[in-house]
């Protein structure tokens, strides 16, 4: 650990006590379901409704009002077991994009609810359906609207049963969703604590009226009695006003406002995304049953899902434990379509999972606090539902082209000598790298801000050192402040009256952390956002530059010695909301406002690049995040992917895991794994705990040096496309990592898969090697297309194996496959940052399909600034086709002709130099490009429409004299 000197005594005691040297999470650390008091409660709904025959929702709906002229509907709803007075509103809305929006509210409560979530998620509030775009059709106890997406059929139903309170959306005679259906709704109203909680039983003979269905309110009234053989409400009260954790105490000074509904997807037997789990893609069930596919062998869940952002240490590579992040998007899918659901609460919130029959999925939802705020995005294709929720909550901007290299960290270099040393070090071994990161000792006492001038003496002649080799670097700045005056920071936000206060609202808030005694400031409260963007002004933190980026870590936020380490749920933040109404959130706006402040920097700006830890849903807008603090073994190598997949179709594209773990001192064959897997994750970064032993790629011996060197370069190799994925991503919402179900949606023996994916639309399919030893592997190729060993140009056709090949993995193999008909940018001149890269020229393999065609794009813009929005970009469209007097042509042309704005005009001279074609059946007669001949190679081999596999055929064009951003034809006859 780190010398006496650099931290307090008392901070190193509990950095031990956070650190332990046993490599396992310490679950009594967090809580279980049956810890949480309000997810005890609501939980056991379903075991009572199980057990109660005769079981019937307490909530009804009364005829709904039309408050304008759209298709917005506004039921007053009662929960015939609360107290008299006790009133509620569903609100229905449906959108012109298809989409549904349900919330549901207390009216005139004791207190009001916190309903600011989707304020700081949706980006773009979705335009409701004009009244007469959509057809109502009202009963005694429903109303069903017809509707459909803009300028669509009108094939979707939304039927809501107002006794008991139903809701279900329908398309055709398919039951997309429902809400209710299973009867676990409740909202648990505001109360005096000497009010009691529902009055069931006899009691509710004497004491619970309600309006009648179909009468106005006031006129006619109905009594009810609880007809469930098990009460509505837990009869152990216990945690409904105070609670205590691990010695903690939550005050809980509004009393109980928890929310449960149940979503069933009738339809659907699988369901995918509420990140941040390490779980597999396709989410086992919560019921100690055992997933179908057993991705952790023996593994099987009773604990729900949990979304509260949380440091878990060490977290396990299989469990349903709550991570660093919180997406509240579940995607529900079947072979005949996919239906999402979007959950918009802030507060701590449980899932079960659970499938009533083998084609059906049930999820209970159950949140702390808050109002309900849904979304039901309705597909029906799983690439429908991300532009649907890109259109919501918006897309990943697209990066600056380092970010997408190969980047470098560790808990911590040490001084200014040691980052030059790597930087050398990683030119010396031939190996690229575009970033070199600074864990927290490059801060004077973990004073942010304030470099270590011991250490660091000059950090501006550092930087500009590292500048001038093509590179940059990311400093860490976390969100807890020291306190103590003489750090202007915490001085400055002390005036302003931007600190998280404690549960008085008017003291300031005191934790522990890195600092030591720390305050944490409010970023809900909007003064605070120009006060830390003017942090980063060059003129304020003199010693920075404009090639340091930042990394927001413990974001969540970390508390060392708070509840769970995190902050006390009681704390008041702006508004007057207390944390567990707002903590999911937090970290996202840490993130938010930091990538402003790089952007406002600098004139004219530069995209910026913030790292975080935690987030939520929308995060995607602000930067990249990580997986957090794995460790260094098998297990968590293979959990790598199906959480990073998770993350993507959560839209957090930009994601990616610890290369190595953070944790433990892996040998060189699970380095070599590790790298070969993390150059295939969208965010590729190298990280290690400060007691492991130093694993930089260059201190690795012969051949293992070498085996991590080639998978680094394959990366950058393959930089245009994974540039034209982000690019595509930042369009309409695509996954950069795109799982078997996304590219295959109707092939249900792929739903399960995901130790095996997609990058973006190149057509590469890749299937990284996570056992130890393994001298083989088996891949899944979903459809009868041919697949092409990247690396060989074997030709390998899963239709004769059952859609099973296996493939020899000596430790030197990545599976990596590139599939029938597409077409893949690459360059071959690898150089030792990716900017230094960007105009170089462009290798074109064609992959054809068994059809003899291909496709494909490729983007490029400057990799820096924000002028591709002006226009200044290369974006274009190449086709590989049989010509009708014989022969083939492969062209190019502009993917986007109706562009406004200017050009890139230093990407004009960017030349293809080099064309593969793959798996042609005939050698060609010639090859010309605008009448005159190009110099080509023919090798013959299996071709694409055979059915013989073996090395393919391949045709080589040798500089074709074409260059990216023109029009052009090859003709092979």
């Amino acid at each position: 650990m780190r010398p006496l000197s650099v931290l307090p005594i008392l901070l190193l005691a509990i950095a031990f006590l956070i650190v332990p040297s046993a490599i396992a999470v310490k679950r009594n650390d967090f809580k279980t379901c049956s810890q949480s008091g309000f997810c005890r409660r609501l939980r056991s709904l379903s075991s009572r409704k199980a057990d109660s025959p005769s079981w019937t929702s307490p909530y009804i709906a009364l005829p709904p009002s039309n408050p304008d002229t759209s298709a917005h509907f506004i039921y007053p709803v009662r929960n015939r077991l609360a107290p008299e007075g006790i009133k509620f509103e569903l609100d229905v809305r449906v959108h012109k994009d298809g989409g549904v929006r349900v919330r549901m509210d207390e009216v005139d409560g004791l207190r009001k609810r916190y309903d600011e979530a989707a304020s700081w998620a949706i980006l773009n509030e979705p335009e409701i359906h004009a009244l007469t775009d959509v057809e109502v059709e009202s009963t005694q106890n429903t109303e069903t609207i017809r509707f459909g997406a803009a300028g669509a059929d009108k094939d979707l139903a939304l039927t809501v049963t107002r006794s008991p309170l139903h809701v279900a959306l329908t398309r055709g005679k398919e039951v997309l969703v429902e809400l209710n259906g299973q009867q676990l709704l409740h909202m648990e109203h505001y109360r005096k604590k000497d009010q009691p909680e529902t009055v069931e039983g006899e009691e509710a003979e004497e004491k619970v009226v309600v309006q009648p269905i179909g009468g106005d309110d006031g006129e006619a009234s109905e009594r009810w009695a609880w007809p469930g053989e098990q009460p509505f409400e837990d009869p152990d009260t216990n945690g409904l006003w105070e609670e205590t954790f691990s010695g903690k105490r939550d005050t809980k000074p509004k009393g109980p406002e928890a929310l449960s509904l149940d979503i069933t997807f009738p339809s659907h037997a699988h369901v995918f995304g509420i990140p941040e789990h390490a779980a597999p893609l396709s989410l086992p069930p919560t019921d100690g049953t055992l997933p179908p596919r057993e991705m952790y062998a023996g593994e099987a869940y009773t604990d729900p899902y949990r979304l509260w952002n949380l440091d878990v240490f060490e977290y396990e590579p299989s469990s349903s434990m709550a991570l660093y992040g919180a997406v509240p998007l579940l995607h529900a899918h079947s072979a005949r379509s996919t239906v999402s659901v979007l959950f918009l609460s802030a507060s701590e919130t449980w899932i079960d999972v659970t499938h009533p029959t083998p084609s059906s999925t049930a999820t209970h939802w159950i949140a702390e606090s808050g109002i309900l705020d849904l979304f039901i995005l309705p597909g029906p294709t799983p690439l429908d539902t991300f532009k649907q929720y890109a259109d919501l909550t918006g897309t990943a901007p697209l990066p600056q082209l380092f970010a997408i290299g190969h980047h470098q960290c560790r808990w911590n270099y040490l001084s200014s000598r040691d980052v030059l040393d790597v930087v050398d070090n990683f030119d010396k071994a031939d190996v690229p790298v575009d970033v070199i990161w600074l864990d927290i000792e490059y801060a004077e006492e973990h004073k942010y801000f304030i470099w270590d001038k011991k250490n660091f003496p000059d950090p501006k002649a550092m930087l500009d050192s590292v500048a001038a080799t093509g590179r940059q670097m990311v400093a860490i700045i976390d969100p807890h402040i020291k306190r103590t005056d003489d750090l202007h920071v915490y001085k400055e936000a002390k005036e302003h009256d931007i600190l998280v206060k404690n549960a008085d609202g008017q003291s300031e808030y005191e934790g522990w952390c890195w600092t030591g005694s720390s305050s944490w400031v409010d970023f809900f409260n909007p003064k605070s956002w120009d006060w830390w963007i003017g942090m980063f002004d060059f003129k304020k933190w003199t010693d920075s530059s404009k090639n340091l980026w930042i990394w927001n870590d413990m974001n969540e936020p970390s508390v060392f010695n708070g509840p769970e380490i995190t902050m006390p749920k009681d704390n008041i933040f702006h508004g007057g909301w207390e944390h567990r109404d707002i903590h999911n959130i937090n970290g996202m706006l840490f993130q938010n406002v930091t990538s402003q402040a790089l952007i406002a920097r600098q004139d004219p700006p530069r995209r910026p690049f913030v790292l975080s830890r935690s987030y939520y849903a929308g995060s995607q807008r602000f930067g990249a995040i990580w997986t957090g603090d794995n460790l260094g073994t098998w297990d968590h190598l293979k959990s790598a992917a199906p959480m990073v997949l998770s993350n993507n179709i959560a839209g957090i594209v930009f994601s990616g895991a610890d290369v190595g773990g953070f944790f433990g001192n892996p040998g060189p064959e699970f380095l070599v794994r590790w790298y070969q897997a993390g150059a295939f994750h969208p965010f590729f970064r190298a990280h290690a705990h400060i007691d492991t032993k130093r694993r930089e790629p260059y201190l690795l011996d012969q051949p293992y040096q070498g085996l991590v060197r080639d998978a680094i370069r394959l990366r950058y190799g393959l930089l245009p496309a994974w540039y034209t994925a982000f690019h595509e991503s930042s369009r309409t919402g695509l996954p950069v990592a795109s799982p078997q179900y996304v590219v295959f949606p109707k092939d249900e023996a792929g739903f399960d898969v995901d130790d095996q994916y997609f990058v973006g639309g190149s057509g590469l399919l890749v299937k990284p090697v996570v056992e130890e030893g393994a001298k083989e592997t088996t891949v899944y190729l979903a459809d009868d297309e041919p697949y092409y060993d990247y690396f060989t140009h074997a030709l390998h056709l899963g239709s004769l194996h059952k859609k099973h090949i296996t493939v020899p993995t000596p430790l030197e193999a990545i599976p990596l496959f590139h599939r029938g008909g597409s077409i893949l940018p690459q360059r071959t001149r690898i150089r030792r940052a990716a900017p230094l890269m960007n105009r170089d020229p462009l290798t074109l393999v064609v992959a054809l399909s068994k059809d003899r065609t291909a496709e494909g794009e490729v983007y490029l813009d400057d990799g820096e600034t924000f002028e591709h929005e002006r226009g200044a970009y290369i974006w274009r469209r190449f086709a590989f086709a049989p010509r009708s007097a014989g022969g083939w042509t492969l062209s190019s042309e502009d993917a986007d002709p109706e562009r406004k704005g200017g050009k890139w005009e230093d990407g004009k001279e960017i030349r293809v130099e080099r064309v593969v074609v793959l798996g042609l059946e005939t050698e060609p007669r010639a090859v010309k490009v605008g009448g005159r001949d190009v110099e080509w190679s023919w090798t013959p081999g299996a071709a694409a429409k055979g059915r013989k596999e073996g090395r393919a055929s391949e045709l080589v064009l040798k500089d074709p004299k074409v260059f990216v951003a023109e029009d052009w034809q090859i003709e092979i006859a």
